[in-house]
């Protein structure tokens, strides 16, 4: 059926009678966009219709409210490989013949409501984006934000989420390569599920997202699981805002990583195929993700064209309504649009003859065709009923707003302040319990490594990956390491810092990548914030973005030129309403993934103390900067002052760090992030296998007379490095060179202990088995 006509502009029926219909209908469309969208169409629209532009206009398919302000972002520079409304961004690796494709994604709220589901079906989506480019998948990272894990349904989203997107990434032969958890209470009813994933390919086996200027006639290719009409209209309840009572997902997405996996094999042998045939230029290819079948149709064919879509020959259930079967979310499903004839034929074949992948449930079929008409049709072939026929560019080109901003009010914070702690053992071990802080081995432990990965992800800030060191290249591009970090702490927005935040999150990546000896050169960023009609939220946003800009004009070591952000993600309506209306929400969160790049993976250095007597410094300035930190929030207070650290400082930091990698002056490196120095330095003896410990000088430490728990707690941006054995001076002068503060702060010992001194008495001594203890929730 095709539904109800509803005439828009009826003058016997009210605005409110109208708004009525739209609500009954459960539509996100406002009633101003019904009628925009009647009137472009230039037709009285069907409820399959209207449904079908409810979820392509949503905020999480259109970022209508979002996309003037993202043109603003710097998006390219010397690395950054073109191309044309990509499912993901690209760069080149230097001196290769191979680019690199990444991407963050969100699966927020039905992580929130579904964790386990929720969060693999995330991974499954932003694997898709890569392989849909051509590229091979070589890990995803996972930055999971909920409540305190005091409440129980914080605890199992992280626990049920972390089973979820490791079950997908084992089933699927994909490493974990960065897991960034935040738990503080603001993210307690709306937590923030945003994966990234990274591949690599060849140029010449790059794969286009939209087909070409001659596509007409262009066979759609179905490919994957059979549609159900799983979270149909799932983007418009993304783009709603969550209520107390009230479940936004009917269904479960339902993932299948066994038929993504045997997916994959089959397009390969598909490509290969098409490569020998002269035929593979002539293919484009798209994720059915957020409303699946016409997003991956309606986005995939070039302005002016559109498509055919024939609903009796699309692999479906029986009773599936055309809404279903348009915008159903179900996973594990892509599309193809290839020319006829030998093309279709082998792509047909490479998959139909797949015995794994039609024993998984897989389905391949041709459904319709390309267009060169501005039509979006979807009709029964054999009875030629029709159940759309609008245009397709009303479906590509949603309204765009502009949404007002006003500052929010600023509650005034008093400076962080606690009397001088009686036992500093005790603190040093609550915070190493802490929920931002304690090593979450059974999080990391839930994932497969894979022989690519130079560093490992748990072991180190950075998981280093060679992805040519398979490849028929030189020795020398063998050794090409790439890495792919997120940054950012969601509390740091809070109270009127959402601009802020942001800078913050890409300069923490971008120190990470640095301290481990990689070049940071682009970045895709995560946005998560609240309501974008409400202005204070939207300002947030804006104001984010603002923040990225800057970090991103940090210019690359070497080079004149700034890190691009060449793909992203934005969710928004991450806010909660209770019964009582009272809402609530998420702190300004940007959660950027940052890539970097290394010409010599060997050189990597890592976290792990590694040998006794050697010497300890702290890079850069502690100071007395401690909002959002977990010294803060132990005393219930947030704290007034943020890490400060001026575009110049970030860059002379970086580039210092990278010198001192490359002239192979350091042995050790770690930022110092959740907890301070005392955590970074409990880390940098428990990574280590050699039973290394550390014996650090508080007067060294305590040089501007600030009292050693601050010091030891104040989460300002620095690192701990430790130089390599007669290397001393050269690594000082490096960082002098820069400007860049290097303190000595200590020695590493034999014992495993973490130990201080002041004034030449032992005030503190914590044993190795304590601090394991104290780190690990086992």
């Amino acid at each position: 059926m095709t539904g109800e006509n509803l005439d828009f502009f009826d003058r016997s029926k009210t605005d409110s009678d109208l708004k009525k219909i739209i609500s009954k209908n459960g539509w996100s469309l406002s009633l101003s966009e019904v009628k925009e969208a009647q009137k472009r169409a230039k037709k009285i629209l069907s409820t399959t219709e209207l449904g079908i532009l409810d979820a392509l206009w949503s905020e999480h398919c259109s970022y209508k409210h979002t996309k003037k302000t993202l043109r603003t972002l710097i998006m390219e520079n010397s690395y950054v490989f073109k191309t044309e409304k990509s499912e993901a961004g690209a760069v080149l690796i230097p001196g290769t013949d191979y680019i690199v494709v990444f991407k963050v994604e969100s699966h927020n709220h039905p992580t929130q409501e579904n964790p386990y589901d929720g969060a693999a079906t995330g991974i499954g989506g932003v694997i898709r984006d890569i392989f849909a480019m051509g590229a091979k998948i070589f890990g995803c990272g996972v930055s999971l934000r909920t409540g305190p894990l005091s409440d129980e349904h914080s605890k199992y989203i992280l626990k049920e989420a972390t089973k979820g997107a490791a079950n997908y990434c084992n089933v699927m032969g994909v490493p974990l390569i960065d897991l960034d958890v935040d738990f503080n209470e603001y993210l307690k009813e709306n937590c923030l599920a945003n994966v990234s994933a990274i591949g690599v390919v060849k140029k010449d086996g790059l794969m286009p997202n939209t087909a070409s200027k001659d596509s007409a006639g262009y066979n759609l290719i179905y490919f994957g699981k059979e549609t159900r009409g799983a979270a149909a209209g799932g983007a418009s309840s993304a783009s709603k805002t969550r209520e107390e009572g009230k479940q936004l997902y009917e269904a479960e997405f339902g993932s299948k990583p066994e038929l993504e996996r045997d997916t994959l094999i089959a397009l390969e042998q598909a490509k290969q195929e098409l490569a020998r045939e002269g035929l593979f230029k002539k293919i484009s290819m798209k994720d059915m993700g957020a409303a699946g079948l016409t997003c991956s149709t309606s986005e995939q064919v070039p302005d002016g064209y559109g498509v055919i879509i024939y609903t009796d020959k699309v692999p479906s259930s029986a009773g599936i309504s055309a809404y279903e079967l348009a915008v159903g979310e179900d996973q594990e499903r892509n599309m193809i649009i290839a020319p006829s004839g030998k093309a279709t034929d082998i792509i047909v074949d490479a998959f139909g003859n797949n015995a794994a992948f039609i024993k998984n449930g897989g389905r391949i079929t041709v459904i319709g065709e390309v267009i060169k008409e501005d039509r979006f049709i979807m009709k029964d072939s054999k009875t030629g009923e029709i159940f759309c026929d609008i245009p397709n560019s009303l479906i590509t080109h949603s309204p765009e707003y502009e949404p007002e901003t006003k500052a929010p009010v600023i509650e005034a914070v008093r400076e962080f302040k606690v009397e001088k702690p009686q036992n500093l053992e005790d603190v040093i071990l609550s915070i190493l319990n802490s929920d931002n802080v304690y090593l979450k081995k059974d999080a990391y432990e839930a994932y497969k490594d894979k022989d690519h990965m130079i560093t490992k992800s748990g072991q180190t800030d950075v998981a280093v990956i060679a992805p040519l060191m398979n490849e028929k290249v030189s020795d020398e591009q063998k050794k090409k390491g790439i890495a792919l970090v997120f940054g950012g702490k969601s509390i740091h927005g809070r109270n009127g810092a959402p601009r802020e935040q942001a800078y913050l999150a890409v300069v923490q990546a971008r120190l990470k990548l640095a301290l481990a000896g990689l070049r940071p050169i682009a970045a895709t960023d995560g946005c998560n914030y609240a309501n974008p009609d409400k202005p204070e939220d939207f300002y947030s946003f804006a104001e984010g973005i603002k923040g990225l800009n800057e970090a991103c004009n940090i210019p690359i070591y070497g080079k004149e030129e700034p890190l691009a952000i060449i793909s992203g993600n934005v969710s928004l309506n991450n806010t909660f309403i209770t019964e009582e209306k009272e809402i609530r929400a998420i702190d300004p969160s940007m959660v950027p993934a940052v890539f970097g790049f290394i010409n010599d993976y060997t050189k990597t250095v890592t976290n792990e103390f590694k040998k006794p007597g050697r010497t300890i410094y702290v890079i850069g300035e502690i100071k007395h900067e401690f909002k959002g930190s977990e010294y803060s929030m132990m005393h219930n207070q947030l704290g007034k002052n943020l890490p400060n650290l001026s575009r110049k400082e970030a860059a002379c930091f970086e580039y210092a760090c990278i010198e001192g990698v490359e002239k192979e002056l350091l042995e050790s490196s770690k930022f110092v992030g959740n907890g301070g120095l005392a955590t970074a330095i409990t880390h940098m003896i428990l990574k280590g296998k050699n039973g290394v410990g550390a014996t650090i000088n508080a007067e060294a430490l305590n040089n501007n007379g600030e009292r050693i728990d601050y010091k030891l707690f104040s989460e300002s941006f620095a690192g701990i490095i430790v130089a390599k054995e007669g290397q001393e001076r050269k690594l000082e002068n490096v960082f002098k060179g820069y400007d860049i503060k290097i303190t000595q702060i200590g020695k590493t010992t034999n014992d495993g202990s973490f130990t201080v001194y002041e004034n030449g008495k032992q005030i503190l001594n914590i044993s190795n088995e304590k601090l394991k203890k104290a780190s690990n929730r086992n």
